[in-house]
């Protein structure tokens, strides 16, 4: 299935995967998505998209089809559909 990818405000990001990209994944979910983006891209990936547990950074969020955030505790269960459009973006704070 194809997967299209935007990386939005993750310069470091968009730099390795382009800030629009479509991926090629046999099937799965948004852990699965994650871990395949580091397989193919290597370890820069990992360094941009990975905390130290290898777990998706805090400080980047996920947005499938414009759905709103996913949480955290669902990126191991959504399982992704041929053309999902899934965006990376940075969470962004202030005040």
């Amino acid at each position: 299935m194809k997967i299209q990818i935007e990386s939005i405000g993750l310069p470091s990001l968009s730099k390795l995967i382009g800030r629009t990209t479509q991926l090629e994944l046999a099937e799965g979910t948004v852990a699965d998505l994650v871990a395949h983006i580091v397989v193919r891209h290597g370890r820069s990936a990992g360094h941009v998209l990975l905390d130290r547990q290898g777990q998706l950074d805090m400080a980047i969020q996920v947005m499938i089809n414009d759905e709103g955030f996913l949480p955290r505790s669902e990126y191991s269960q959504r399982v992704l559909k041929d053309g999902d459009v899934v965006k990376f973006m940075l969470l962004v704070g202030g005040g």
